[in-house]
């Protein structure tokens, strides 16, 4: 693990500040911050409170910053567990989220895109492109890589585009050495990817909602989707955990949508 100092400087560094900036934000002194950057002073927890605040760093990565000063994890994560690790309470919320959209699609997605839990609707989507949903499979891997998924988007370079935007922006959040950062940067390798994004002339930020256009079987579905966080930044064990769900945009895939689910 990195020292404290060398995470502090690092993510620093990410949000793009100053030391001064940062100390300004963070109510201390510059020459106290750049003691502990390079290590000649180590913080406290109040400290480090304060700092990871004005950082604005989700949970998880104040949890590492701690870790890294020598002390144990402040917040309670449920991020190795999955969903057996929230509160019983929350945990029902979110399935009963999920199977009152039902019969239309809908999935649960940590802060990496692996996925968390789907309805019987977005299972029996899969099932008609020919993919098995498990938990750990990737929501970005569907949509971007080879596959059935991505050959049955028929406006796949548009929403692979506004996929991708939004993964970026939940990558800034927890930093470049995070899964998700690291997946990106493979696509944003891909010849064809990285295509799509030197033509991008739209806004860094994708809409609320994403169109998607589906071949299924012999239809042409037509959905639109929008993806939510569960909970708030607050709710330490909500954090990171995403619903995205689907709604028939025409009367035509409703109908579909409704057959597929009696």
């Amino acid at each position: 693990m990195m020292e404290f100092g060398d995470q502090l400087k690092q993510w620093r560094s990410h949000r793009r500040l100053s030391q001064m900036d940062l100390a300004l934000e963070a109510g201390i002194s510059s020459r106290h911050l750049s003691f502990l950057e390079t290590g000649r002073a180590g913080p406290s927890e109040g400290m480090i409170i304060r700092i990871c605040q004005a950082l604005e760093l989700p949970f998880r990565i104040q949890n590492e910053l701690f870790g890294a000063a020598g002390f144990a994890p402040r917040y309670l994560s449920a991020e190795r567990e999955g969903l057996t690790g929230l509160p019983p309470l929350i945990r029902d919320t979110l399935y009963m989220i999920l199977e009152r959209h039902a019969p239309w699609p809908a999935v649960a997605f940590n802060a990496d895109h692996d996925i968390l839990v789907a309805n019987a609707g977005f299972v029996g989507l899969a099932d008609a492109l020919g993919i098995t949903i498990t938990p750990g499979v990737n929501i970005l891997a569907l949509v971007l890589e080879p596959g059935p998924v991505r050959r049955s988007i028929a406006n796949w370079p548009d929403v692979a585009l506004l996929f991708l935007k939004r993964a970026r922006n939940e990558a800034r959040l927890y930093g470049p050495k995070s899964q998700l950062a690291k997946r990106i940067a493979r696509y944003e390798n891909d010849a064809e990817i990285s295509a799509l994004l030197r033509n991008d002339e739209g806004d860094r930020n994708p809409p609320p909602i994403i169109t998607v256009k589906l071949h299924i079987g012999d239809a042409m579905t037509n959905w639109i989707t929008t993806a939510t966080a569960f909970g708030t930044a607050q709710e330490v064990l909500t954090e990171g955990i995403f619903i995205e769900q689907y709604f028939p945009a025409d009367d035509a895939t409703r109908a579909i949508a409704d057959s597929a689910g009696r």
